[in-house]
């Protein structure tokens, strides 16, 4: 059940609780995997996206859990989830990889992904 988003930026809540949000980078072909099979290390899938600034201090994988989100052009939370920067795989082609720690919440225009057609 992957789902994707072609264009949005990603947040993130420095104070757990707080209303305030502080922006990361552009997101680029953001993928959520989907819900991950038990025993894989992240227990709710991954977002998989091309950052427009791979370089933010914020995307340190060293740092705890935080509150991340990704919003649309206007602002609008489209997904929010518990997760961290996961290090331990290859980052193909530029992209950046987010672990999920808790079951996201998909808050509206996402597609999901259809799998490929057979021939």
């Amino acid at each position: 059940m992957a789902r994707q988003i072609d264009t949005c930026a990603l947040e993130v809540q420095l104070t757990v609780g707080s209303d305030e949000w502080t922006a990361v980078t552009g997101l680029k072909e953001a993928e959520w995997t989907g819900f991950a099979p038990a025993g894989c290390g992240v227990d709710q899938g991954r977002v998989i996206a091309l950052p427009e600034d791979s370089g933010s201090p914020l995307l340190d994988p060293d740092a705890p859990d935080r509150t991340w989100r990704l919003v649309d052009a206007n602002g609008d939370a489209l997904f929010q989830f518990l997760g961290y920067v996961d290090d331990r795989r290859p980052r193909k082609k530029g992209k950046i990889i987010l672990g999920i720690s808790t079951t996201p919440e998909l808050l509206g225009a996402w597609t999901e992904l259809q799998p490929a057609a057979l021939d």
